[in-house]
């Protein structure tokens, strides 16, 4: 390698995006707006939206519609997992299945997990080989509140992935940008039952939130502004700006 090969600017690559939220907050509903789209459907939760779909029952299934989009000719630009945390559950089944063990919790000190990421490592190459082909990433996770513990401050409360924590830091490491998706909340006065006005918490539009706040994980390499409305021709044309 010499002064020939360097890149003064590298080529732009399809984003790797992961959508986490509460349920029907529109998570999926967002992932059906993107180019061209195919659904990778883990937890047969679609309902009526209209998207092409593949459902995966199985580990194995996830991988082989991975490969048959690598390699064959198709106009999807686009692929969608929904959802990680199911998809997890089909990873810990899979270990379990080619370990000989009862539950993914068996082998002690947490080897099962850890072995998993084994797994969780084949579905990001597998991700990444269709990203060098030019399509997105664009992967569904429900969110769960978890305790965060920071020495310099008092424990808190954060929207965080669904996922063991090994699995969680793994995907974020492989993805371009992690939102959170919820419906804005504002505060209205209002009259009580005895005259007097009180304070009455409201939720509005439907928002993606950019950059991490003790209340959430997020993160994104495009330099997002905070909040954009749920709408993936708006968060597209900020990504390009």
């Amino acid at each position: 390698m010499g002064l020939a090969d360097i890149r003064k600017k590298s080529k732009q690559k399809p984003p790797r995006i992961i959508v986490h939220g509460g349920p029907a907050v529109g998570k999926t509903h967002l992932a059906s707006q993107t180019k061209n789209p195919i659904l990778l459907d883990v937890e047969d939760g679609l309902g009526k939206i209209e998207m092409d779909n593949i459902r995966c029952k199985s580990f194995e299934d996830v991988m082989e519609n991975l490969n048959e989009l690598a390699q064959e000719t198709h106009d999807y630009k686009t692929v969608c997992v929904d959802s990680l945390d199911w998809l997890e559950n089909l990873l810990w089944e899979k270990a379990c299945q080619d370990n000989g063990w009862k539950s993914i919790d068996q082998p002690s000190f947490g080897k099962g997990y850890t072995e998993t990421l084994t797994y969780w490592r084949k579905y990001i190459h597998a991700l990444n080989v269709l990203r060098e082909k030019g399509m997105m990433i664009f992967q569904i996770c429900h969110s769960e509140v978890r305790k965060v513990e920071d020495p310099r401050i008092e424990p808190y409360d954060r929207y965080s992935l669904k996922l063991h924590r090994k699995a969680s830091a793994l995907l974020l490491e492989h993805s371009d940008a992690c939102f959170f998706a919820a419906k804005k909340l504002g505060t209205i006065k209002v009259q009580g039952k005895s005259g007097g006005m009180t304070t009455k918490t409201v939720s509005g539009d439907r928002i993606i939130y950019t950059n991490e706040e003790p209340a959430f994980l997020a993160k994104n390499r495009y330099n997002l502004p905070d909040e954009i409305p749920m709408d993936w021709e708006t968060i597209r044309g900020e990504m390009l700006k």
